[in-house]
């Protein structure tokens, strides 16, 4: 994804920085590190989807359809300035275990979008899971909609070879070359 963000931008002559992966603006929280795998797991999608503002969304989606990407790519086109209703966010939930990259011009629209889409309930026991309506655990079994239940262990939960946040890949790039 990285390269076909490199190749796109160098056709459409656009600077990189300015279409960021999510993934790249979020990391959990260091005193939130026991949720980092869980965390992963519910992020990992979002975490590889494409900024793109509102400025290059024509030249990013003329590009998209004309070009075959030997992947995938899901991009979102963003408002930077829009402004957006402020969502009830439980105290225990898992958007805020995870820190926006600051001064991040897409801080507004990512904060919105976590407590919009993340905003599951961090459950230490199987008995809170079970009474909330989207949860989530530290092994990683996911609540949604009240009746809806995932857990995913195709992949060790602790595996940073597939982690997709953080501002920086330094424990990434340790846990590859190891």
């Amino acid at each position: 994804l990285i390269n076909l963000r490199e190749e796109m931008c160098r056709a459409l002559q656009l600077d990189v920085s300015e279409m960021p992966f999510v993934g790249e603006l979020l990391q959990v929280g260091e005193e939130e590190s026991r949720w980092e795998g869980a965390a992963e797991r519910v992020f990992h999608n979002f975490g590889l989807s494409l900024l793109v503002p509102d400025a290059h969304y024509a030249k990013v989606s003329d590009y998209v359809d004309a070009t075959n990407l030997r992947g995938r790519l899901v991009y979102y086109k963003v408002n930077v300035d829009a402004t957006h209703d402020t969502l009830f966010c439980d105290a225990d939930s898992l958007a805020k275990k995870i820190e926006i990259k600051p001064e991040s011009p897409y801080y507004g629209w990512l904060e919105y979008e976590l407590v919009r889409r993340f905003n599951y309930i961090c459950c230490e026991d199987t008995s809170r899971f079970r009474r909330e309506k989207q949860a989530i655990t530290r092994a990683g079994q996911i609540k949604s909609g009240g009746r809806r239940h995932e857990k995913d262990d195709r992949r060790h939960l602790n595996d940073r070879k597939k982690y997709v946040l953080g501002w920086n890949n330094r424990m990434k790039v340790k846990a590859i070359t190891l």
